[in-house]
């Protein structure tokens, strides 16, 4: 239970800089692209990722906020914090009813993995009958 409180702290934290939804997908890109994780083959491909997203956030605060000059560094804060949470608390809080005991690095990896081919090609081939998706057959319109 300490780290659900942990959590909600942290989430009060953010709650309070009133984080936008724009920083909120720029923090997440930030957090999800980390090269620490086990097991990359394209490390440098990780932290290119990182810091287009980090750099992202950077110019969306700096034009959305200019009167906040501390808005940027005081986000990028909140980052640690939330790291102390750890994948399973996350996964027990927001994931088991939606995925049942299935690991949620397998799916982000197969969700990963399937968008290795151009999306558009993917997107244009949709509406094709019998077009399979990354988790089945796609209907038809």
């Amino acid at each position: 239970m300490d780290h659900i409180r942990v959590f909600q702290e942290q989430v009060e934290k953010l709650k309070v800089l009133q984080v936008d939804t724009a920083e909120y997908s720029c923090l997440k890109s930030i957090v999800l692209f980390t090269s620490d994780a086990m097991g990359l083959s394209d490390v440098a491909h990780v932290e290119s990722i990182q810091e287009k997203s980090q750099c992202a956030l950077e110019e969306y605060v700096r034009n959305q906020y200019p009167n906040q000059p501390n808005r940027f560094g005081r986000l990028l804060l909140r980052l640690p914090s939330l790291r102390i949470v750890s994948s399973p608390v996350i996964e027990q809080l927001f994931f088991v009813r939606l995925v049942g005991k299935t690991p949620i690095e397998t799916l982000l990896r197969d969700m990963l993995l399937s968008v290795q081919e151009p999306h558009s090609l993917w997107i244009q081939t949709v509406g094709q009958s019998g077009c399979s998706g990354p988790y089945g057959p796609v209907p038809s319109p």
